[in-house]
């Protein structure tokens, strides 16, 4: 240990004494010069406790992908409709513009999933569904394939033209 105000090795005990209202750990000399002594007990070696390990995440399920139900607009509108609400009321409550809304309920905007959830909790309707393949089989089970090269270009045989 370290003498708090000479920054010298202490030999033996640290001293504790007041120096301006607070505690420093000094060799004998310095005690002898500065402030006056505080108690006879030397504090223990001052340690952090040992940090509690944290328990394991729970693990998460994979993400469901979702996509809107196809005539979104048209549900969204008799939904507004059906609760007394102006189009400007229900963008102010959603935080939106107004055209924004508008061009929603015509089809000709898709809202993101977040307005999605947010028009849904305040209509009380149903806007996202899971999202089907093309068979008509739920969730995103394979790998979505592009064309591949034979089925784009023409293959000749050696000698055609």
């Amino acid at each position: 240990m370290y003498c708090e105000i000479c920054g010298r090795p202490i030999e033996g005990e640290p001293v504790p004494v007041e120096v301006d209202k607070a505690v420093l750990y000094v060799c004998r000399s310095c005690a002898a010069r500065y402030g006056k002594k505080v108690f006879s007990q030397v504090p223990q070696q001052r340690r952090a406790p040992p940090p509690r390990p944290r328990p394991a995440p729970a693990p998460r399920p994979p993400p469901v992908e979702v996509e809107l139900v196809e005539n979104y607009g048209e549900v969204i509108r008799r939904a507004r409709e059906n609760l007394g609400l102006a189009r400007e009321t229900l963008a102010v409550m959603l935080g939106i513009k107004e055209t924004i809304l508008r061009r929603i309920e015509a089809g000709q905007l898709q809202p993101d999933i977040s307005l999605a959830k947010k028009l849904e909790k305040t209509l009380g309707v149903k806007l996202l569904v899971e999202a089907q393949d093309e068979g008509g089989v739920k969730g995103g089970g394979g790998v979505e394939r592009g064309l591949t090269l034979g089925e784009v270009a023409e293959i000749r045989e050696d000698g055609e033209e």
